[in-house]
């Protein structure tokens, strides 16, 4: 099974607004037209197996209505983690229905939530979801629609990871999109996950292998971020690294299968 860990669509009223605001913001291709069902082609064309869908709740108040968008979309193709918002004063309920409703994780962006991810105001919430069992996604590194200083840089991330020995963490974009020298020196090693999501092009192949193999391929997860990039392009990618097989079966979905408990439960169980 090639699991994306990493994916994003927009309730279909809102996609064609959402790709168009977010595209004019970023200057970034797309590769899907923003609906669940374009990124579940898209998905199914590339040879991938399952998407992740990792939505943000932009407004504290559109927290518990992403949810139940969230909720409802999954099927054999997609599966979604949830949101929250720092400042959503409801997350302590929210959090216990979304474990309640079988979520893995949920994800988190500091520049457009508005938040460091090393705030210690954050970290009852954080408490709360690591308690539940659930993941975290956190965006790091650049946002190319944002500007210096970004708000989950690695050295950020890493304090974070300090106050919370055991919790389930996945560092989007290798752990600190364009921080490369930062996420060796502060995560490489660390318990977390690095999803390779927008991050090979930056790299380069020889120095995104090094990276894999000295944090720990059992912690690689496969990302592509689509729409804002092409999840072929990207699957042939990380296949041409030259992996053995049983490391590309991990990174490519035996990783993400495990962090997400699907080798016991049927192909369109929630997740």
């Amino acid at each position: 099974m090639i699991i994306d860990i990493h994916a994003h669509c927009f309730p279909d009223g809102l996609a064609a607004r959402a790709i168009a605001k977010l595209q004019q913001a970023s200057g970034l291709k797309v590769y899907h037209d923003g609906t669940a069902s374009d990124l579940a082609r898209v998905t199914r064309q590339a040879g991938i197996d399952r998407a992740m869908v990792m939505p943000i709740a932009t407004r504290p108040d559109q927290t518990p209505s992403i949810n139940r968008w969230a909720l409802g979309l999954q099927n054999e193709t997609l599966g979604s983690f949830g949101t929250l918002h720092p400042k959503f004063d409801g997350w302590q309920s929210e959090i216990r229905w979304l474990s309640a409703n079988g979520f893995k994780g949920i994800k988190l962006h500091p520049e457009y939530q508005g938040f460091m991810v090393d705030d210690e105001r954050c970290y009852p919430m954080y408490e709360a979801v690591f308690a539940a069992g659930l993941a975290i996604l956190f965006h790091t590194g650049v946002d190319v629609a944002y500007h210096e200083p970004y708000r989950c840089p690695p050295e950020r991330l890493a304090r974070m990871l300090n106050a919370f020995p055991g919790g389930t963490v996945i560092g989007a974009h290798m752990g600190g999109y364009r921080y490369w020298g930062d996420v060796e020196k502060y995560l490489l090693g660390r318990e977390l996950y690095l999803d390779t999501s927008f991050s090979l092009g930056d790299l380069g192949p020889e120095r995104m292998v090094s990276l894999m193999r000295r944090h720990g391929l059992a912690k690689i997860l496969f990302g592509t971020d689509a729409p804002w990039s092409d999840p072929a392009r990207d699957l042939a990618g990380i296949q041409s690294l030259g992996l053995a097989d049983t490391e590309l079966s991990a990174v490519l979905g035996g990783n993400a299968a495990r962090l997400l408990g699907l080798g016991d439960r049927p192909a369109g169980a929630l997740c």
